[in-house]
Protein backbone atom coordinates (compact mmCIF):
# COMPACT_ATOMS: atom_id res chain seq x y z
CA UNK A 1 0.00 0.00 0.00
CA UNK A 2 1.21 2.95 -1.18
CA UNK A 3 0.17 7.05 0.87
CA UNK A 4 1.36 9.95 -1.31
CA UNK A 5 0.96 13.67 -0.03
CA UNK A 6 0.05 16.83 -1.64
CA UNK A 7 1.72 20.10 0.17
CA UNK A 8 -0.15 22.09 -2.14
CA UNK A 9 -3.41 20.53 -1.44
CA UNK A 10 -3.64 18.10 1.12
CA UNK A 11 -5.22 14.74 -0.29
CA UNK A 12 -4.33 11.58 1.53
CA UNK A 13 -5.01 8.54 -0.93
CA UNK A 14 -4.17 5.12 -0.24
CA UNK A 15 -4.24 1.79 -3.13
CA UNK A 16 -3.06 -1.39 -3.11
CA UNK A 17 0.11 -2.07 -5.33
CA UNK A 18 -0.36 -5.88 -4.55
CA UNK A 19 -2.87 -8.15 -3.40
CA UNK A 20 -1.69 -9.35 0.35
CA UNK A 21 -0.73 -12.68 -0.01
CA UNK A 22 0.23 -14.79 3.51
CA UNK A 23 3.41 -16.98 3.75
CA UNK A 24 2.61 -19.37 5.30
CA UNK A 25 -0.24 -20.31 3.15
CA UNK A 26 0.84 -22.38 0.52
CA UNK A 27 -0.69 -24.45 -2.32
CA UNK A 28 0.31 -28.30 -1.10
CA UNK A 29 0.41 -29.04 -5.17
CA UNK A 30 2.34 -26.06 -7.05
CA UNK A 31 4.38 -24.54 -3.77
CA UNK A 32 2.54 -20.94 -4.54
CA UNK A 33 1.15 -18.32 -2.04
CA UNK A 34 -2.43 -18.76 -1.44
CA UNK A 35 -3.96 -15.31 -1.47
CA UNK A 36 -5.56 -14.52 1.96
CA UNK A 37 -8.56 -12.28 0.55
CA UNK A 38 -9.92 -15.44 -0.74
CA UNK A 39 -12.50 -16.84 1.83
CA UNK A 40 -10.67 -19.71 3.98
CA UNK A 41 -13.27 -23.12 4.18
CA UNK A 42 -14.52 -23.02 7.86
CA UNK A 43 -14.56 -25.99 10.04
CA UNK A 44 -17.72 -27.04 11.53
CA UNK A 45 -17.85 -27.20 15.35
CA UNK A 46 -19.34 -30.12 17.27
CA UNK A 47 -22.18 -29.88 19.38
CA UNK A 48 -20.49 -29.90 22.58
CA UNK A 49 -18.22 -26.65 21.45
CA UNK A 50 -21.12 -24.85 20.41
CA UNK A 51 -23.11 -25.36 23.36
CA UNK A 52 -20.08 -24.21 25.53
CA UNK A 53 -19.77 -20.91 23.11
CA UNK A 54 -23.65 -20.29 23.57
CA UNK A 55 -23.54 -20.34 27.31
CA UNK A 56 -19.97 -18.22 27.37
CA UNK A 57 -22.17 -15.41 25.40
CA UNK A 58 -24.80 -15.69 27.33
CA UNK A 59 -22.42 -15.48 30.23
CA UNK A 60 -20.91 -12.33 28.95
CA UNK A 61 -24.21 -10.72 27.85
CA UNK A 62 -25.35 -11.12 31.78
CA UNK A 63 -22.12 -9.68 33.13
CA UNK A 64 -22.44 -6.70 30.37
CA UNK A 65 -25.98 -6.30 31.79
CA UNK A 66 -25.39 -6.64 35.55
CA UNK A 67 -22.26 -4.34 35.21
CA UNK A 68 -23.95 -1.32 33.40
CA UNK A 69 -26.96 -1.67 35.23
CA UNK A 70 -25.04 -1.39 38.93
CA UNK A 71 -22.75 1.14 37.16
CA UNK A 72 -25.73 3.12 36.11
CA UNK A 73 -27.73 3.14 39.72
CA UNK A 74 -24.55 3.98 41.29
CA UNK A 75 -23.98 6.93 39.04
CA UNK A 76 -27.39 8.31 39.91
CA UNK A 77 -27.13 8.03 43.73
CA UNK A 78 -23.87 9.23 43.20
CA UNK A 79 -24.87 12.21 40.71
CA UNK A 80 -27.83 13.28 43.05
CA UNK A 81 -25.92 13.20 45.95
CA UNK A 82 -23.26 15.74 44.03
CA UNK A 83 -25.70 17.83 42.30
CA UNK A 84 -27.59 18.21 45.63
CA UNK A 85 -24.16 19.29 47.29
CA UNK A 86 -23.55 21.85 44.60
CA UNK A 87 -27.34 23.21 44.85
CA UNK A 88 -26.96 23.30 48.77
CA UNK A 89 -23.43 25.10 48.72
CA UNK A 90 -25.36 27.62 46.43
CA UNK A 91 -27.86 28.07 48.88
CA UNK A 92 -25.61 28.30 51.59
CA UNK A 93 -23.69 30.89 49.89
CA UNK A 94 -27.05 33.24 49.16
CA UNK A 95 -27.45 32.79 52.55
CA UNK A 96 -24.24 33.68 53.91
CA UNK A 97 -24.89 36.92 51.52
CA UNK A 98 -27.84 38.00 53.78
CA UNK A 99 -29.86 37.77 50.34
CA UNK A 100 -32.14 35.28 50.65
CA UNK A 101 -33.23 34.71 46.96
CA UNK A 102 -34.33 32.26 44.36
CA UNK A 103 -30.54 29.70 43.13
CA UNK A 104 -29.61 31.39 40.47
CA UNK A 105 -29.84 29.46 37.03
CA UNK A 106 -25.70 29.26 36.62
CA UNK A 107 -25.66 27.11 40.03
CA UNK A 108 -29.03 24.67 38.89
CA UNK A 109 -26.92 23.90 35.57
CA UNK A 110 -23.64 23.36 37.43
CA UNK A 111 -25.51 20.87 39.22
CA UNK A 112 -26.76 19.35 36.93
CA UNK A 113 -23.38 19.08 34.59
CA UNK A 114 -21.81 17.67 37.95
CA UNK A 115 -24.32 14.92 38.38
CA UNK A 116 -24.45 14.04 34.83
CA UNK A 117 -20.55 14.21 34.33
CA UNK A 118 -20.65 12.18 37.77
CA UNK A 119 -23.27 9.54 35.90
CA UNK A 120 -21.40 8.70 32.81
CA UNK A 121 -18.40 8.68 34.57
CA UNK A 122 -19.80 6.05 36.54
CA UNK A 123 -21.08 3.96 33.71
CA UNK A 124 -17.84 4.19 31.67
CA UNK A 125 -16.15 2.64 34.51
CA UNK A 126 -18.83 -0.30 34.74
CA UNK A 127 -18.14 -0.74 30.99
CA UNK A 128 -14.22 -1.02 31.60
CA UNK A 129 -14.76 -3.39 34.44
CA UNK A 130 -16.82 -5.51 32.18
CA UNK A 131 -14.61 -5.61 29.50
CA UNK A 132 -11.80 -6.53 31.88
CA UNK A 133 -14.54 -9.18 33.26
CA UNK A 134 -15.73 -10.63 29.81
CA UNK A 135 -11.85 -10.91 28.66
CA UNK A 136 -10.35 -12.80 31.91
CA UNK A 137 -13.89 -15.39 31.15
CA UNK A 138 -12.53 -16.13 27.85
CA UNK A 139 -9.19 -17.01 28.86
CA UNK A 140 -10.21 -19.18 31.20
CA UNK A 141 -11.78 -20.86 29.07
CA UNK A 142 -9.84 -20.84 25.85
CA UNK A 143 -6.61 -21.66 28.16
CA UNK A 144 -8.80 -24.24 30.43
CA UNK A 145 -7.65 -22.31 34.07
CA UNK A 146 -11.16 -22.57 34.75
CA UNK A 147 -11.09 -22.99 38.48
Amino acid sequence: MTVSFSPVRPSFRASNTSAPTCEHHVCPTCGKPIDCSEAQPQKKKGFFTRVKDGFINFRKGCIDFFHIVGGTAKGLVLGSLSAGIVLCGNAIKNAAKNAPKKLSLGGKVLAGVVGTAVLAYNIVKAKLNANQEKANLDHRWETGHNS
